[in-house]
């Protein structure tokens, strides 16, 4: 397997530093694709001269475009058959790669393959495998009401020791690996996300394109999750609100009666304010 990663930085720090010296010691990356959405000057000259590898390519994108956009410029940058999507403080391990292609291979229509993300205590993502959030489950997600069986949510829950992949509809955009052919099919991330919802609609993309997106639970990546949204916190919350209701808009808002439109409206803007007014407070605080 020959892999191409993709990192798009936004005021990582040292944690970038970690991030890529993980990747380069992966022996299935033929390419490193870095692109500096954002860094302190002289940052990212420093780490290249220090890491001094023919793989990695640096891209500079002024005024930080967004993680979609620099994610395909990323990828329209190197050749490789497989894609990887990774956050810069995502932290792999040297099998990482190897691990992740033994299941790629293993499933012939597989166009997305994603990891059990974990924290430093190694709880996992939610994220790491979810439903489409059609209505009905993110209203239930958002509600709680999830916690039940009998009501699914966004979140696809993965049984605690499973070793075995399983198939759903999303993985997270912190790492995912993408056969290359899959999204030249689905032409990338929808650049209209700047961030926040684009994994959600690529996996859908790909998926109406007769692709499989699978997750391979076995294989456990650190994700120190917020280090580049620690400054903005609040921007970030906009963002995500923005994204998801992109998302709705784009593939379920035909579908649904105005009520239930309105009802999703008036629920995602209630849950912005409430953040919105949460992070106030804590800055007053």
């Amino acid at each position: 397997m020959r892999v191409a990663a993709v990192v798009v930085n936004y005021h990582t720090g040292p944690l970038l530093g970690d991030c890529l010296r993980r990747l380069l010691r992966c022996a299935e990356l033929a390419e490193l694709v870095l692109v500096d959405n954002g860094s302190v000057p002289g940052e990212i000259d420093t780490l290249l001269a220090e890491l001094d590898d023919r793989r990695i390519l640096r891209l500079d994108l002024p005024n930080n475009p967004g993680f979609a956009v620099g994610c395909n410029r990323g990828a329209r940058a190197c050749s490789s058959p497989w894609l990887l999507i990774v956050n810069p403080d995502c932290l792999v391990e040297p099998d990482t790669l190897e691990r992740l292609g033994r299941v790629a291979s293993g499933h012939e229509r597989l166009g997305v393959l994603g990891a059990l993300l974990v924290d430093g205590q190694g709880r996992p993502d939610p994220a790491s495998l979810r439903r489409d959030p059609l209505p009905g489950r993110a209203i239930a997600s958002a509600l709680g009401l999830d916690r039940f069986d009998a009501i699914d949510g966004v979140p696809l829950p993965i049984p605690f020791g499973q070793i075995e992949p399983m198939q759903g509809d999303a993985v997270s955009g912190a790492l995912m690996l993408v056969r290359r052919e899959a999204w030249n099919a689905a032409r990338g991330f929808d650049e209209g996300y700047f961030m926040h919802a684009e994994d959600l609609d690529l996996c859908r993309r790909v998926r109406e394109l007769g692709w499989q997106v699978w997750c391979a639970p076995a294989v456990h990546v650190v994700h120190v999750k917020g280090v580049s949204s620690r400054s903005h916190p609040l921007r970030v919350e906009l963002y995500k609100h923005r994204g998801l209701l992109r998302y709705f808009d784009k593939f379920d808002a035909p579908r649904c009666a105005w009520p239930l439109r309105a009802l999703v409206r008036i629920g995602a803007w209630a849950r912005l304010l409430l953040v919105l007014g949460r992070g106030a407070l804590r800055l007053r605080g």
